[in-house]
């Protein structure tokens, strides 16, 4: 809902937010300055119906990222490694995430079964297969890349 009551010290009213992601109109209604909680109530939501007629509507995600963001630290998008610990023994897995008809999916590969570089090769084919986007690196320099978060034993 665009419309968010708001109650902090001596302020009180609703929060309109209107537009893609991240509001780009808003507008607040005060209890005080509307002549009461129902009235500025009432003009909040006349507000979002007017706002919602000038806004930009939102576009949905569609498709899987290509890009990778700036808080990426392994260097693959979708492809992370990711520590289990099994009776005080960590096993490292590799895990391929994506989304399909906008459902969170993923699927995890142990190093200890396939090997440190051929569960990464087998994430990264298991994305690719998902998503249809091809990994730009080769599964040795993607785990050069991400050497920092894997610890050897």
């Amino acid at each position: 809902m665009s419309i968010q009551p708001i109650h902090s010290g001596s302020t009180h009213g609703y929060q309109v937010r209107v537009g893609p992601r991240h509001a780009t109109v808003t507008k607040f209604f005060a209890v005080r300055k509307y002549g009461g909680v129902r009235k500025a109530l009432a003009q909040a939501r006349a507000a979002e119906i007017a706002m919602k007629k000038t806004a930009e509507p939102t576009a949905p995600r569609s498709g899987a990222r290509g890009s990778k963001p700036a808080n990426n630290t392994s260097g693959l998008v979708g492809i992370r490694p990711r520590y289990e610990l099994y009776s005080d023994h960590p096993c490292l897995y590799f895990v391929a995430s994506w989304s399909e008809r906008g459902k969170a999916c993923s699927t995890s590969f142990s190093a200890e079964k396939h090997g440190v570089i051929g569960a990464l090769k087998l994430a990264m084919a298991r994305r690719e297969e998902a998503t249809g986007l091809r990994c730009e690196i080769t599964a040795r320099k993607a785990l050069n890349r991400m050497k920092h978060l894997i610890t050897e034993e």
